[in-house]
């Protein structure tokens, strides 16, 4: 019995060892190999063709043909493409067919028999298998050392439309797509300079993400280009690459509320900052670009500030600064001067303060902060609704809420108009990034205002600037040109000077090259004399 006990314990351990042991030699075979990313291709195509196989399974888009060549017959060829991500057409025309013909050797395919521009030569896998993953085709020859890669990548990409984010009512109307050869393409057309250099690196384990950092060669800063480099190398993230997510790695303070990278979808503005001495970061896959570095001041100045007026572009300025001052702090000011502060506030404004506010249930602050969740409500609506719903609804939204809860005995006339003039401020703001800085700013404010009153204002705004003071955005101070004072910045901070003044680059990015132009002076108008309507007379 004792036996027979023994024999069946036996089988079950034999039984539950079995797949440990295959485990363990898979695992001992795994081992014994180099890494994938040191294997050497070799050219035995019977196990190159079971490798494709067992690298991306049995996939129905992995195309994996085999041609007979004259010069390799009897063996046979292999190549291999992606249906979809490579151009069918142009790997019939321009491979397959003129292979069917040749009689000369793989080693030389690559200058007198394949027809396309790009075309290269790669021995390691990882860099085999990438290439054939990005749409690219492939070619195996028996004898032949090396694989043949040929650019064959179909682009799928939208028409070049106008920007979306940062609308202006005059210059040029182009924005980035989500292609990043045509982002380059277009930054190239516009900056005619063979100085332009972009530099091409690859983010990502699993979703292999190209970036090219683009800059002017002789006028971006060397130390600011390698010091891009070296942060765009140490990103490592598996996939979902895009600006926003980049942007969020390389940039200096990473956790602040202020951005201290811009991003934008228009080109003339890339090329504007690509003048300056800074530099641009492409992501493909993502309309936005990068620029770098960018100072508080530079998420102020739009496109239409060098397309208008100098004097109408400074009036303009002023009027985001009104827009700030307003956004930021009216309605701290009015929840102070309300609550903590009543005696800084003449009589008869005091008055008539109180007195709509003696029937209501609330307090201003409780109000402030009831009217603030209504607006961000509103506008959240109106973001993800479909645009002709969305106009529909923020303006109806608005006047019907803001009718009712007074009627209703819930908020003071008051502070509809106080929310109203703040929400209209945080509009002010060119850039959509910092609408949400200013916005927390905002709630901060008026958290601090109804305990501490003006004091609390002025403590938060000594915060504030203290804070912005000790930034910085790639080596350059984040509030310049007020902190460090820098006299020659000012000519384009809260206004701009006319262009004849303008001659010489903003200092923000350190540039090479500090003189833009040497302006002549302007010849003295001619009179023009009165001439005859005909010559008879």
């Amino acid at each position: 019995m004792d036996e027979l006990f023994n024999a069946e314990a036996l089988k079950d351990v034999i039984k539950l060892a079995k797949p440990l042991l295959q485990e363990l030699e898979g695992w001992i075979k795994l081992l014994s190999e180099p890494p994938y990313s040191l294997l050497q291709y070799s050219p035995d195509l019977s196990a190159v063709y079971d490798r494709l196989k067992s690298g991306f399974g049995s996939s129905p888009d992995v195309l994996l043909r085999w041609i007979i060549v004259p010069s390799c017959a009897p063996h046979k060829v292999l190549v291999a493409s992606i249906d979809g991500l490579s151009d069918t057409q142009m790997v019939d025309q321009d491979i397959i067919a003129p292979l069917l013909k040749t009689t000369t050797s793989p080693a030389s395919w690559g200058e007198n028999t394949i027809t396309p521009g790009h075309i290269h030569s790669e021995s390691q896998w990882d860099k085999i298998i990438e290439a054939l993953a990005a749409g690219n085709t492939l070619i195996f020859a028996p004898g032949f050392d090396k694989v043949w890669v040929v650019d064959t990548v179909k682009y799928r990409q939208r028409s070049i439309s106008r920007p979306q984010t940062e609308l202006s009512v005059r210059g040029p109307e182009e924005a980035f797509n989500e292609v990043i050869l045509t982002q380059m393409n277009q930054l190239r057309q516009r900056i005619l300079d063979p100085q332009l250099r972009f530099h091409k690196l690859t983010v990502g384990t699993r979703q292999h993400t190209t970036v090219v950092l683009a800059y002017i060669e002789g006028l971006a800063n060397p130390s600011l280009i390698q010091t891009c480099l070296n942060r765009l190398e140490h990103v490592k993230i598996s996939g979902h690459a895009n600006s926003t997510l980049i942007a969020g790695l390389i940039r200096d303070h990473p956790r602040s509320i202020f951005p201290t990278i811009r991003a934008t979808e228009r080109v003339d503005i890339a090329c504007w900052r690509l003048l300056e001495g800074k530099v641009v970061i492409l992501v493909d896959g993502d309309p936005f670009v990068l620029i770098a570095p960018a100072p508080l001041g530079d998420f102020y100045r739009t496109a239409m500030d060098y397309s208008g007026a100098w004097y109408d572009t400074s009036f303009v300025r002023m009027i985001r600064l009104l827009g700030w001052i307003l956004g930021i702090y009216f309605p701290a000011l009015y929840i102070a001067l309300t609550e903590v502060n009543p005696n800084l506030i003449p009589s008869t404004l005091l008055v008539i303060t109180l007195g709509d506010h003696a029937a209501l249930p609330f307090s201003p602050f409780v109000e402030a902060i009831l009217m603030v969740v209504i607006v961000e409500v509103l506008r959240e609506a109106a973001l993800r609704l479909p645009k002709p719903m969305s106009t529909t609804i923020g303006t109806v939204g608005a006047i019907v809420v803001g009718t009712a809860v007074v009627k209703a005995g819930f908020v003071s006339p008051q502070i509809i108009v106080v929310i109203t003039l703040t929400a209209l401020s945080f509009y002010s703001v060119p850039v959509y990034e910092l609408t949400g800085t200013w916005r927390l700013v905002n709630v901060v404010m008026l958290l601090v205002s109804a305990v501490m009153g003006i004091l609390g204002i002025l403590l938060v705004t000594l915060l504030l600037i203290g804070t912005l003071s000790a930034m910085t955005s790639f080596g350059t101070p984040y509030f310049e040109p007020a902190t460090p004072f820098r006299r020659t910045d000012w000519k384009d901070y809260l206004i701009r000077l006319p262009w004849t003044v303008l001659r010489t680059r903003l200092s923000a990015a350190r540039p090479l090259a500090i003189v833009t132009s040497q302006h002549e002076k302007v010849p003295e108008p001619v009179h023009l004399k009165r001439g005859r309507a005909n010559a008879g007379e």
